[in-house]
């Protein structure tokens, strides 16, 4: 049994906690803060409309420490309300916001509040360890700074952080209450933006993010529409930030954004959710991505964007299959054209892991409805000639029998082959002539 203690006449910090559904992991959160090194804070566990338990479990750590409070309110739908809850009815000096199903290291509010009153810090991150998401995060950073980069801030925008409430007052921060995605990540970046000391400590690990999949309050299915309406809303907040706003919303678009867009989520939405992506995203990309800032991507999610911006949905598709079977998507480098679902004439080739493109086991796939979007930016190399694609697929300048079609890697060239039944686009027929090579024929 924790010892109970009698709490000081000024809480120093408060930690908000929304509940719903929660029973299996609640009790790790709640044995986490009894736990806890420090001699002030309180705990607001705000149930909202708990029916597996939680309320049940709640209440019992209530009765027997004092540290802990409950409230019980119709369920809500969205931790928003219940956050806000919390932040109303506390009197901390300091706010922090947990997750039921989450869990703190021993001495976290004990390191961020001290970390805060000595370097009089508006807010205060701790080092976050990601545990069982289904997308790669970031390693922790164990690295205090008193005054953080902004692009480093940014790269954080779940709230298990630590506010000073007056700064946190003074901004008029509250969450929003409605069921918008990212609701949390529009907070923090005001926060981030208000003119305050933003602050790290990263003398040790602080809390355990872990992001179980159909646990979170929020969890629902995303509208992508209201997903691109909050990363905007992030976005305008970053550009409150003039010398690293274009790098900080690059950033927010790669992963925000594009990362949708590739294999692991696009081709297994609903069409109609493909297309809502896409949508959203060449809406952002039209308001807030420059050429130079989307030239400063990695290869894929530059492929991804420019992809994008056609707002074709089947196109997208077609781009993460590719990647999701890794393909070489072809593109001019050095002089050399390599043939794939390139819809941009400018782009750094993507070089798979080896330093040459093998002859053998390379498959380099040319889709019609590619060739119908991109036709006009790729050159075939045609029995060694190089022919431009907008000549190549003219149809009334048909090609004089059969083409073979190789996409080149530096000196090296090798067949692009065709997977697929033999199909025509803009009055040529492609097949595969059983030697690894594309036979490219006049209708």
């Amino acid at each position: 049994m924790v010892a109970i203690r009698n709490p000081p006449a000024v809480i120093d910090v408060s930690v908000i906690v929304p509940v719903f559904n929660k029973a299996p992991y609640l009790p790790e959160l709640l044995d986490s803060l009894q736990r806890q090194t420090s001699e002030s804070f309180d705990v607001w566990l705000v149930d909202d409309g708990s029916t597996d338990g939680s309320e049940t479990l709640c209440d019992e750590i209530a009765a027997e420490d004092q540290r802990f409070h409950v409230i019980h309110q119709p369920n809500s739908g969205w931790p928003g309300r219940p956050r806000n809850v919390g932040i109303d009815v506390s009197e901390s000096r300091y706010l922090f916001f947990a997750d039921a199903d989450d869990w703190c290291e021993p001495t976290l509010l004990a390191d961020l509040v001290s970390f805060a009153d000595e370097h009089s810090s508006d807010m205060v991150l701790p080092v976050v360890l990601s545990e069982g998401h289904s997308y790669t995060t970031r390693e922790p950073v164990f690295h205090s700074a008193i005054d953080l980069d902004p692009r480093e801030a940014f790269h954080s925008l779940t709230p298990h952080k630590l506010f000073r409430r007056a700064y946190f007052e003074a901004l008029g921060l509250r969450f929003t209450e409605d069921r918008v995605p990212l609701e949390d990540g529009q907070l923090v970046a005001r926060a981030y933006v208000g003119g305050g000391r933003i602050s790290r400590f990263g003398e040790r690990l602080g809390y355990h993010y872990m992001g179980r999949e159909g646990t979170n309050i929020s969890y629902a299915p995303r509208d992508p529409l209201a997903h691109g309406h909050s990363v905007a809303d992030i976005m305008r907040s970053a550009k409150q930030v003039p010398e690293h706003a274009d790098e900080i919303i690059t950033d927010l678009y790669r992963r925000k954004l594009l990362r949708y867009l590739g294999p692991r989520y696009l081709p297994g939405m609903p069409p109609e959710r493909q297309a809502a992506y896409v949508h959203a995203t060449a809406e952002i990309a039209a308001e807030f991505i420059s050429d130079q800032m989307e030239s400063t991507l990695t290869p894929w999610p530059r492929l991804a964007s420019r992809t994008a911006r056609l707002d074709d949905a089947g196109i997208s598709v077609a781009l993460a299959q590719a990647r999701a079977e890794d393909l070489v998507p072809a593109e001019r480098n050095n002089g050399h054209w390599f043939i794939g679902p390139v819809p941009a004439d400018d782009i750094v080739v993507i070089r798979p892991k080896a330093r040459k493109v093998p002859t053998k086991g390379v498959r380099v796939v040319v889709r019609p409805e590619w060739l119908r979007v991109t036709a006009a930016r790729l050159e075939f190399h045609v029995d060694t000639a190089v022919v431009p694609a907008d000549e190549a697929l003219r149809p009334q300048q048909p090609l004089v029998g059969p083409a073979h079609v190789y996409a080149c890697w530096d000196d090296e060239c090798v067949p692009v082959t065709y997977d697929g039944d033999p199909a025509t686009a803009d009055g040529l027929r492609y097949q595969g002539d059983g030697d690894g090579r594309l036979v490219v024929t006049p209708v």
